[in-house]
């Protein structure tokens, strides 16, 4: 998903850090011995809790899953799940203790791609398995990490096509958060809009804490472009999904969003959205036996009250049962060997689609669909079939060169 500026870095990292969360560990059921050990780390609460929560979640409810149908190679597995707190000090600290008292076999976690930036060198120091399973910006490239998960090619790639092909879209007015995430996103926004016949006539960037848009939506009725585009984050930016109608513009320009789903429409109300556009691998009005059978099993777990979920917490889901099948296809939890059964690219039947592991980019092909809301709903509108990480596959192949762990950045 997303990063963070340093200069809000540094604020949540200073002296009013939160303290350390206990970490919720499920019931052993064998000897210590015969566990296998997976460590969670995830935003429960904080600012990046409508992210977290429903990741940390489907954790547990994979977990659970596994465990009741046998466990991995016939052992149980013992969860240690943290909740970082939206604290990118706790994310380190927890990190350590995954890696040193708890002796992780595999860890699961980060919601921002700061968080993801914090911990993945703690994890290649200590040579244990990590999987990231945030949409983001794309880019990472390291033998150690997989990320299962959608990058700009697959949300905003399949997503632009359809509204310049489809609305005959020509001019475009881009809005986005003013950190890495806004900053490549953009650039991969352009790209896609040229490659379409479309042009971005302007680029805005705005920091976390911004609330009043009120300037930017004069510019935009002052330009008229065919569609708006706007990949804002965080609870702070609903405002500007509640200014947007109040200004008069529902329904005179069209508004895609990037980083729009549940957790952003469970906070507001049908009316202020309806007509928006977005992209992702799931929602839950994918219409499949698959998907109503994994609703039923969540709302059986978690309550017939849960909030609507979106693409991550499936994709976590996604995640812990490819690594599982990674691990039983090895023989072995031996890094090397998950890695290198990873790479043979499995693939995984999910309530969103089948998920499958790119050899080259440790990342994953997927369908995704494009989704507008409809009196609250995400009604699907279109869909893509097996698209490829292309932006990261363009600067990263892991199987000629898998001496490396960086992000490359276009």
């Amino acid at each position: 998903m997303t990063q963070i500026s340093r200069r809000s870095l540094l604020r949540m990292t200073g002296a009013a850090a939160t303290a350390l969360a206990a970490p919720a560990i499920l019931p052993r059921r064998a000897f210590a011995s015969d566990m296998i050990e997976v460590g969670a780390l995830h935003d429960s609460s904080g600012s990046h809790s409508i992210y977290g929560k429903e990741m940390d979640d489907a954790m547990k409810l994979a977990v659970e899953e596994i465990n009741e149908a046998g466990g991995v190679m016939g052992r149980q597995i013992n969860l240690t799940a943290f909740d970082t707190g939206s604290n990118m000090q706790n994310y380190a600290q927890f990190a350590q203790r995954l890696v040193t008292s708890q002796e992780a076999d595999v860890v699961f976690g980060g919601v921002s791609s700061a968080s993801r930036e914090i911990i993945r060198p703690i994890f290649n120091r200590s040579n244990t398995l990590y999987f990231y399973d945030t949409f983001y910006e794309g880019g990472v490239c390291d033998k150690n990490a997989f990320v299962m998960a959608e990058t700009p090619a697959q949300m905003i790639g399949p997503a632009l096509e359809k509204l310049v092909k489809d609305g005959g879209v020509k001019t475009i007015y881009t809005m986005w958060a003013d950190y890495n995430y806004g900053y490549i996103c953009s650039t991969w926004l352009e790209n896609f809009a040229k490659q379409y016949g479309a042009e971005v006539i302007a680029k805005e960037f705005f920091p976390l804490d911004v609330t009043d848009f009120s300037a930017t939506i004069t510019k935009i009725q002052n330009e008229s472009p065919d569609l708006v585009v706007s990949g804002l984050v965080g609870g702070n930016h609903i405002g500007f999904y509640r200014q947007w109608p109040a200004a008069g513009m529902l329904g005179q320009i069209p508004l895609h969003c990037t980083v729009f789903g549940p957790w952003e429409k469970n906070l507001l109300q049908p009316e202020e959205i309806e007509g928006l556009t977005t992209s992702y691998h799931y929602y839950e009005t994918i219409d499949t036996p698959e998907n109503a059978a994994f609703l039923d099993k969540w709302h059986g777990r978690f309550g017939d009250d849960y909030p609507e979920i979106g693409t991550l917490a499936v994709c976590t889901y996604n995640a812990v049962n490819i690594w599982k099948q990674a691990v039983e296809q090895a023989g072995s939890l031996d890094r090397d060997a998950v890695v290198a059964a990873m790479e043979t690219g499995i693939s995984f039947d999910g309530p969103g689609g089948t998920m499958q592991v790119d050899p080259e980019t440790h990342h994953a092909i997927m369908s995704t669909v494009v989704a507008e809301v409809q009196n609250g709903k995400f009604e699907i509108i279109g869909k893509s079939e097996n698209v490829e990480p292309l932006d990261t596959s363009a600067v990263c192949d892991l199987i000629a060169d898998p001496n490396q762990s960086t992000q490359y950045q276009p």
